[in-house]
C-alpha cells in the first residue's frame, strides 16, 4: 500500500467523524484526545488546519506540534498533504489558554499522528482493459460495508457535498505469506464497460474497486484488516481523472467489488460481484 507516516496506530473504526477520549497526561494534567478523518488546508502555506466530513469541524493544531511531527519523520512535510484526506490524532488540555473550542472549530490542539488515506484512481479504456495499463483485481475483498467493534456499520460515502472525494471502508484479508510482494487498492473507471455505459445512461457513475496482491495467487484467511481509504475523482495526473472522463457533474456513484467472506481465491465458487451505492455522510449518519 502507500507509505504511512507512523506515529501511533489510530482506531480506524472510529474515524468517520470526531471521536474523543480523556485521560491523565504525563504531567498529571487532565487531557482529552480525539481521532478524525479530515482534509488538510493551509493559509499562505504556513498555517495548517483540518476539516472533517459533512457538517465540518475545523481543527487547528499548534505550530509546535506540526514542527515536532516533521522533525520526527524523515522526508515528511505537512505541505505535501494540503488538499488531501488524512486520518489524524490529536490531544489538548482544556485549561490551556491557547485551547479554544466552538461548535464548528477547535484551536490549539497538539497533533500527534497523521496518516494519508489517498489511494489511486485509474481510467481504463477498452483497449487497455486487462493489460499492464489496467489495475486488474487479483483477489476478492470481504466487504465495503463492514461493522466495527462498536457496532457501527459503514458504507462508501462522499466526503462533502462537492462529491469530489469518496471515503471507502475496505474490509479485506491481508496476506501473511512472505511471497506477497505488495498489495494495492485502486478505484477504476471503465468507460466502455457495458454495465458502466448502462449506468451512465441513468446518470450513475459506475466504478470498480480492484484489490491486488502480487506474489501469491491465494492465501490463508488468517488476518482481516479494516481500513478507510480515500479516492479523489479529480486527480490531475494522466489517465486518473475520473470526473473529467465522465464529462459532467457527479451525483450518484456505485462501486463494484469482488467479495468473498471465506476465501481469497478469485475463482472460488463463493466469490461474487457486489454493488455498493455511495451515500452522503448525512445519509450514513441517519442509518
Amino acid at each position: 500500500m502507500k507509505q504511512r507516516f507512523k506515529l501511533l496506530t489510530l482506531a480506524l473504526g472510529l474515524l468517520m467523524g470526531v471521536t474523543m477520549t480523556s485521560c491523565l497526561g504525563d504531567g498529571g494534567e487532565y487531557q482529552s484526545s480525539a481521532t478524525a478523518i479530515a482534509k488538510v488546508y493551509s493559509n499562505f502555506g504556513m498555517f495548517y488546519s483540518f476539516k472533517t466530513p459533512g457538517n465540518a469541524i475545523t481543527i487547528s493544531p499548534t505550530e509546535a506540534s506540526i514542527n515536532s511531527l516533521e522533525s520526527q519523520n524523515e522526508n515528511f512535510t505537512m505541505s505535501s498533504l494540503v488538499g488531501k484526506i488524512v486520518s489524524i490524532g490529536y490531544y489538548w488540555n482544556s485549561d490551556d489558554p491557547n485551547f479554544v473550542q466552538t461548535e464548528t472549530s477547535i484551536e490549539g490542539v497538539n497533533l500527534y499522528a497523521i496518516q494519508p488515506l489517498d489511494f489511486p484512481t485509474l481510467v481504463v479504456p477498452a483497449e487497455n482493459k486487462g493489460t499492464a495499463r489496467d489495475s486488474v483485481a487479483t483477489h476478492p475483498i470481504i466487504s465495503l460495508n463492514p461493522t466495527d467493534a462498536y457496532g457501527q456499520k459503514y458504507q462508501p460515502y462522499f466526503f462533502d457535498n462537492n462529491k469530489a472525494e469518496i471515503i471507502v471502508p475496505v474490509n479485506y484479508y491481508a496476506p501473511t505469506d512472505s511471497r506477497a510482494t505488495s498489495i494495492s487498492i485502486t478505484l477504476v473507471y471503465y468507460p466502455d464497460d457495458l454495465a458502466t455505459v448502462a449506468d451512465k445512461n441513468e446518470g450513475i457513475l459506475r466504478l470498480y474497486l480492484n484489490y491486488r496482491v502480487n506474489g501469491v495467487e491465494d492465501y490463508a484467511t488468517q488476518r482481516s484488516s479494516f481500513n478507510f481509504v480515500a479516492f479523489s475523482l479529480h486527480n490531475m495526473t494522466p489517465n486518473t481523472n475520473i470526473a473529467n472522463q465522465w464529462g459532467g457533474s457527479i451525483d450518484k456513484v456505485r462501486i463494484v467489488a469482488k467479495v468473498n467472506s471465506y476465501s481469497t481465491d478469485m475463482d472460488n465458487s463463493g466469490t461474487e460481484e457486489e454493488v455498493y451505492d455511495v451515500v452522503t455522510i448525512e445519509e450514513l449518519e441517519g442509518k
